[in-house]
């Protein structure tokens, strides 16, 4: 497996443009990547053995950050980064995970991976988990389907409101630069747990075959 969230998004919302920020820090020394790994061993079961595939920090960052008018899809930037580390391992299949982009239900936001958000005029602050699970198939490197982007999954998710997995917090917790992110026990303890709740709900169905 390949994991690939060890960026911690700070992102304050103002009333204009000009009152809003987005910082990225980075949280290598918080073990995101480690706990990931961990719960995917937890979600795949007894029996089934996970090896964690390492590679160059470096190596996500055109998939993160890309060109302003990038030459590949995410989707075939990402399967090429994963054949890549893949090299010469010959796995069933290749979990990875990684930040995601998605809008945040309580607002207009775009929020991305492992944060932390605050809305500016009233301090509501929360510690939030987007994160993507993409399946490969070991031998092709195909796209494995999407649980959640089946027919009935989309019903289910038009009757039923999305989960976001945020966790209220203390205003006065929300850092002012990356270097204070970082240094934050209670930054880091608060975005393990909704880390781990968030990949507790969604992996099972994607390790179920």
């Amino acid at each position: 497996m390949i994991a690939a969230a060890d960026r911690f998004m700070v992102k304050k919302s103002g009333l204009t443009a000009f009152s809003s920020e987005t910082l990225v820090a980075p949280i290598e020394g918080w073990g995101l990547d480690d706990l990931i790994v961990a719960r995917v061993r937890v979600a795949a079961g007894a029996g089934v053995t996970v090896l964690r595939l390492t590679y160059p920090k470096s190596m996500f960052e055109p998939f993160y950050d890309p060109p302003s008018k990038p030459l590949q899809t995410p989707r075939s930037q990402l399967t090429d980064i994963v054949r890549h580390i893949a090299g010469s391992t010959r796995c069933k299949r290749y979990v990875v995970i990684t930040a995601f982009p998605g809008a945040y239900s309580r607002t207009n936001q775009t929020l991305s991976g492992v944060g932390v958000y605050q809305n500016s005029p009233f301090k509501k602050t929360y510690l939030f988990a987007h994160l993507l699970v993409t399946v490969f198939d070991g031998d092709s490197f195909a796209i494995r389907k999407n649980p959640y982007a089946t027919i009935q999954s989309r019903l289910v998710q038009a009757f039923l409101p999305r989960k976001d997995f945020d966790r209220e917090i203390d205003s006065t917790l929300f850092p002012l630069s990356a270097v204070e992110a970082v240094n934050s026990t209670a930054l880091r303890n608060g975005a393990r747990a909704v880390l781990a709740e968030s990949l507790d709900d969604m992996l099972p169905a994607f390790l179920r075959e």
